[in-house]
């Protein structure tokens, strides 16, 4: 059996160390040791012998190799393990990390016209406007989803008491795009029409978890609000109201 008497650790610059281990050529062990001393090596494992006692005795030494001696005769010599990779090559590697922390789900304010002016002529009639594009982002990271709401309140006469039926304005779905090249597909996320001067308003964009992370403009087509008038519910005046959008974590 392969056996050591010693070891020896000479220090280096770079941190490693190269260990000499001393065979132990005693007794039986003469019988096993290298062919220019005359002994037989069939069931000579040097190298393994070496490793294992090195692990055993030296666990946390990082050496750059291992020599074996038997006297002053080099017997064997092995490279360390955290400078050997398969294939012969030879590589160092390192841990690097990076802190990313998300932002805040955002949608602009939007610009709405005034609708066209009426003249009342006994008939259903509807008037129209427009809406500015508008940008919606999702820096979160969170891959949540996100939603759009666009809500109006009841319009109503400042003058008077009077007001329009809810239920009379409708929003066509808008357009989307992106504004980054690394966003999500805009194509992804679904796109409504609805009418929106009523309590819960209209989701007019829902992005579903994993989908919409990036950034996008929303723009909505020339007269996309629809105003609609019927003879019975209206009165002369001048109406208002007030048309906001919102968006929302999650679908």
């Amino acid at each position: 059996m392969v056996q050591f008497k010693g070891h020896e650790i000479n220090e280096e610059n770079n941190g490693y160390v190269e260990i000499i281990l001393h065979l132990d050529t005693s007794l039986n062990n003469l019988e096993e040791f290298s062919t220019e001393l005359g002994y037989k090596t069939e069931k000579l494992d040097v190298q393994k012998a070496a490793l294992t006692y090195v692990k055993k005795h030296l666990p946390k030494v990082k050496f750059k190799q291992i020599k074996v001696m038997v006297g002053g005769i080099l017997v064997a010599t092995m490279l360390g393990s955290v400078l050997v990779v398969p294939g012969g090559n030879q590589a160092s590697a390192a841990d690097s990390s990076v802190g990313i922390t998300g932002g805040q789900l955002g949608v602009d304010q939007i610009t709405v016209g005034n609708f066209t002016a009426v003249v009342l002529n006994g008939k259903t009639q509807s008037t129209f406007t427009t809406i500015n594009d508008f940008s919606v982002s999702d820096p979160t990271g969170s891959g949540a989803g996100w939603n759009v709401v666009m809500t109006a309140t009841q319009f109503k006469d400042a003058t008077t008491t009077n007001t329009l039926p809810l239920g009379s304005l409708t929003v066509a779905a808008p357009g989307l795009t992106e504004l980054d090249t690394g966003s999500s597909s805009a194509a992804d996320i679904t796109k409504r029409s609805g009418t929106i001067d009523t309590a819960t308003g209209t989701t007019i964009l829902s992005a579903q978890a994993g989908q919409g992370m990036g950034s996008y403009t929303a723009s909505i087509s020339p007269n996309a609000l629809t105003l609609k008038l019927l003879p019975k519910d209206v009165k002369t005046g001048t109406y208002t109201s007030t048309i906001t959008v919102a968006i929302n974590s999650g679908p």
